[in-house]
């Protein structure tokens, strides 16, 4: 699907898909002040597309809004609009995302996997913003996102939970206090943690050496330790799942440890070399709910989540961020994000729309596209 017929052509579904307080919000997030040449959140929304989805420069939106039909308007005036519509724009990510499910309650055993991905500027060769995103495992869909600076580190502290949701997260959400703030709300984990940052206790409250105690694993064997870690001035009863690797595997782990040591100047850990040989993760789910090869298998679905910024990053160039002021620069992250959510809406909801722009049967369409799912 061309990213710029979604502003041209597939316009009115694009509005069909909007929250109903798409108007008013624009109104209230002072996002539209002057209904000059942009008379409506619509056509807000439609220049934040146009700029951030298409990756247009301010010159080439400014043009193709007056093709489209929203009037003549300057590149300047388009910055000064664009630069005023962030918050809005964050917020129309945030509705889109509450009327299909989000903050809703959710079954039991529902996944969520998390991570999070780094935005450069201009020139930049640092982290200028963080995007964090939340995927549904089960429904194959964004159901969270949010966008920082260079300050929101990778923590589990930042999300919230439904009772029952499972946050799977790889080692760079492995901090206690993460953990322990998923777990205080009623959610699960499974997240993968690393021997030197995460200590553990025996159930009896005595230090647990790791790495001795991953060394007990033959190759095949899967291992299932009852442990608790302290956090917060509490402890929690969690389980500590382990699998040996391959040899090849182990082998590209320690290779990847060494060069990391060696570019800092100093020489491996000897232990990391030795924790190398295995994955292991933590979960409090009670082997009855989660046994161990379903816990590891569940791990290895994570890669779900780096299928989802492949497609942000290549697809819609994510990774490239035009604006070099800040809340240029967050209006076209936040264009972006709709915009791929958008694009994943159309692609799989495509029985629901119709060459005029709406349903002259609404029920009958609803059971031909139950019918055709269910087929």
């Amino acid at each position: 699907m061309e990213s710029i017929e979604i502003v041209r052509s597939d316009w009115p579904y694009v509005l069909d898909l909007m929250p109903d307080d798409l108007e008013q919000s624009a109104v209230d997030k002072l996002a539209l002040r002057r209904r000059r040449e942009i008379t409506s959140g619509g056509d807000l929304l439609r220049l934040a597309l146009l700029y951030g989805l298409c990756d247009l420069t301010l010159e080439q939106t400014a043009a193709q809004a007056a093709l489209v039909g929203m009037g003549q308007i300057s590149d300047v005036g388009v910055l000064k609009r664009l630069r005023q519509a962030d918050e809005w724009l964050g917020h129309v990510v945030l509705r889109f995302l509450q009327e299909r499910g989000l903050a809703r309650n959710v079954p039991p055993l529902s996944v969520r996997v998390v991570d999070a991905t780094v935005v450069s500027g201009p020139g930049s060769r640092g982290t200028d913003w963080r995007v964090h995103v939340g995927l549904d495992l089960g429904k194959q869909q964004i159901s969270t996102v949010e966008l920082t600076g260079p300050e929101g580190g990778e923590t589990l502290r930042r999300h919230t939970v439904a009772p029952g949701e499972v946050m799977l997260a790889d080692g760079g959400y492995g901090q206690r206090e993460g953990v322990a703030h998923i777990l205080d709300q009623e959610g699960h984990v499974v997240v993968r943690i690393n021997w030197q940052n995460f200590p553990l206790q025996t159930r009896g409250g005595q230090p647990l050496d790791i790495v001795r105690c991953l060394e007990t694993l033959r190759v095949g064997e899967i291992g299932d330790w009852p442990v608790q870690f302290e956090a917060n001035g509490g402890v929690y009863p969690i389980r500590l799942l382990a699998l040996r690797k391959s040899r090849a595997a182990t082998e590209k782990a320690r290779t990847r440890i060494r060069h990391e040591a060696s570019r800092k100047g100093r020489k491996p850990d000897r232990r990391s070399l030795r924790a190398a040989q295995f994955v292991y993760v933590i979960t409090d789910l009670d082997p009855q709910t989660l046994p161990a090869d379903q816990g590891l298998e569940l791990y290895r679905l994570r890669w779900q989540i780096e299928i989802a910024f492949k497609h942000l990053k290549s697809l819609l160039h994510l990774d490239h961020l035009r604006a070099k002021d800040p809340r240029l620069a967050r209006s076209y992250l936040y264009a972006k994000i709709l915009g791929a959510l958008i694009v994943e809406e159309l692609c799989d909801s495509a029985l629901a729309f119709f060459p005029w722009g709406y349903p002259l049967f609404p029920g009958r369409c609803q059971s031909l596209a139950l019918a055709a799912g269910a087929g």
